[in-house]
């Protein structure tokens, strides 16, 4: 699928906008809030949020945006853009730098085009429906690990903790380590890059999974709900691995 390369060009130009910002401001701990949600947001996500949009509405006025902090709606039809400006705020707020600016864009309701950028030591992955996957301009794949005994899982408690743990538990007895990272788009990229060998969440908003995802596919992973159904806007669950990681841990989540 060809991708208009201005897409690419300014989501890599408004990460690393964002991204000066947040480097800027870590260990400054400024304008820490608590949403309804008990989740924290800083003026710094506030602040990476407002330039990715005013990028994004510069070069293309008629797109949509939905963001993790500025909300917004989905459209059905047009070009949909879904942000995490600062995806991993707590990992942010506690000077621990996982985290990252995260962009997907949607054609409709395909995904085409995903981009993730660790602002403290400058990855930027990236990936475009079709065109594989990279990682500072270089391609990666998922590993080949078959073995759920070798499996390095990611983590994420999503918006149901206590499904998560429960869901969790029924893996553990068979993988060899599990790992929360605390950014969630930026842990599915290090399943991409061969760095971990599978990720699960329940409840997952879209925001936080949809840039990693995409990449994800990209590398050769397979990502779908907990019913095996391909993951897509409004789906619930998400388990990602390759091919045969995959499908050993949905037998056991299901």
């Amino acid at each position: 699928m060809k991708v208009n390369p201005s897409f690419k060009k300014v989501s890599i130009s408004a990460c690393w906008v964002a991204g000066d910002i947040i480097r800027k401001n870590f260990g400054k701990k400024i304008g820490i809030k608590e949403k309804r949600d008990l989740t924290l947001v800083t003026e710094t996500d506030l602040e990476a949020d407002r330039i990715i949009a005013t990028i994004i509405k510069r070069n293309f006025p008629d797109h949509n945006i939905v963001s993790e902090e500025s909300g917004g709606k989905m459209a059905t039809k047009g070009y949909n853009w879904v942000i995490d400006p600062l995806d991993g705020t707590t990992n942010y707020i506690s000077d621990f730098p996982f985290f990252s600016v995260s962009m997907a864009l949607l054609e409709g309701m395909v995904p085409i085009l995903g981009v993730v950028f660790n602002p403290i030591n400058k990855d930027l992955y990236c990936a475009q429906r079709g065109e594989g996957a990279y990682l500072n301009g270089k391609r990666i794949r998922v590993n080949r690990v078959e073995n759920l005994r070798k499996v390095n899982l990611g983590f994420s408690k999503g918006k149901d903790l206590a499904g998560g743990i429960k869901t969790l538990a029924k893996l553990i007895p068979f993988i060899r380590t599990f790992r929360y990272l605390g950014s969630d788009n930026l842990a599915i990229c290090q399943l991409a890059a061969g760095r971990i060998d599978g990720f699960m969440v329940r409840r997952s908003a879209y925001y936080d999974v949809a840039a990693g995802v995409l990449i994800a596919q990209e590398a050769g992973a397979i990502a779908t709900d907990f019913n095996n159904k391909q993951y897509k806007y409004g789906s619930l669950n998400l388990v990602v691995g390759n091919k045969k990681i995959h499908s050993k841990l949905l037998k056991l989540i299901r």
